[in-house]
């Protein structure tokens, strides 16, 4: 058994492509998904564990940075396959001797950690790992690396169509999802920047609303095109009429999808392009074999409401998120910062950009 951090391309993409597959993975370490805080200045690595030639476990890490500061952050993780979970405690040691080596004052992960069967092999049990609390606290205190905490899985519950799933959803929502298509809208995937960026004008126009942060588009594009060049995620758009009237980004990785991010815009007819979208991702995961969808976390009230009437279960991680203070001064200084700038995401987001 061999592991070895690395930059190269080549194992960018075999990373990607047993993440995309094994079932504890997760689009928060796509290396695609990693290079979108490069727009930050923000690096990332990989660290990888190996049986032989094939790729057994491992996780991807942003080393954020900016001034003086330097952050050691896993998004998710670290995983393992199957039968692999000996190796974790390894990882462990050598995710934060790493962080030190690399002069960061703050390693943080988050492993998805359940007992709950119906995302059983999505998951590492709890049981699986002690984590030392010497060496770990539980919690994060680095919060502007978006790091996962649960899953809102639509389970298929072994159906064989998603007719059939359909038959079991309330008939109010049934009603809902099929309204759009007696209104003869269009379903579409798109690849092109510009057509993107029109739809995502769309989910611009909800964050104003919502009053909630989102990444510029230019912060993200080159990872959107990156992404669905490579088959690992895809753009929806929905039209009525040739106007616009909803878009919803979706990854594959996990052998599921998750729902990013959509919006969708009210006019008359409400054809209900949010029912159609999230219906038409769960089509789609018929189509790849899935098991589940997961919508994501997260959300008003009324929007995660709208999740659980598409069968959406909401299921957080055990204690997913467990950090190390490596450097208490430097640390001290950065909380100090933060404090200041609480609360607006958009002054920090220039002053890391100012910094690369």
């Amino acid at each position: 058994m061999t592991h070895f951090f690395t930059t190269d391309p080549v194992w960018f993409s075999k990373w990607d492509e047993y993440i995309s597959k094994e079932p504890r993975g997760n689009h928060l370490v796509l290396t695609d998904w990693l290079a979108s805080y490069k727009s930050y200045g923000f690096d990332f690595e990989l660290c990888v564990f190996l049986d032989g030639d094939t790729i057994v476990g491992g996780y991807g890490a942003v080393i954020a940075k900016a001034m003086w500061f330097k952050f050691y952050i896993i998004p998710h993780g670290p995983i393992c396959t199957k039968g692999y979970e000996y190796l974790l405690s390894d990882c462990l040691k050598y995710l934060k001797k790493r962080a030190k080596k690399l002069k960061c004052c703050y390693v943080q992960f988050s492993m998805p950690l359940s007992s709950i069967q119906v995302i059983s092999s999505h998951v590492l049990s709890p049981n699986v790992l002690e984590i030392p609390k010497g060496d770990f606290n539980k919690g994060k205190l680095f919060n502007y690396i978006y790091c996962s905490y649960g899953i809102n899985w639509v389970d298929f519950k072994e159906c064989k169509s998603p007719e059939e799933l359909l038959n079991q959803i309330s008939a109010k929502t049934r009603r809902n999802i099929r309204l759009a298509h007696r209104l003869g809208v269009d379903m579409l995937m798109v690849e092109q920047e510009q057509d993107i960026k029109e739809g995502y004008k769309l989910v611009e126009d909800k964050a104003q609303q919502g009053k909630y942060a989102l990444r510029d588009f230019d912060d993200l594009k080159n990872q959107l095109l990156a992404l669905i060049s490579k088959d690992k995620a895809h753009f929806m758009l929905l039209k009525h009429d040739s106007e616009i009237k909803g878009a919803s980004f979706s990854v594959r990785a996990g052998n599921y999808f998750t729902n990013i991010f959509g919006g969708t815009k009210i006019g008359k007819p409400d054809v209900k392009a949010g029912y159609a979208l999230h219906w038409q991702w769960i089509v789609k995961s018929f189509e790849m074999g899935f098991k589940g969808y997961n919508i994501s976390m997260g959300g008003s009230k009324g929007v995660r409401e709208f999740k659980a009437h598409l069968g959406a279960q909401e299921i957080f991680y055990d204690n997913p998120h467990h950090y190390s203070i490596l450097n208490p001064i430097m640390f001290k200084v950065y909380v100090r910062c933060a404090k200041l700038l609480k609360g607006n995401k958009a002054i920090i987001a220039g002053i890391l950009k100012r910094f690369k």
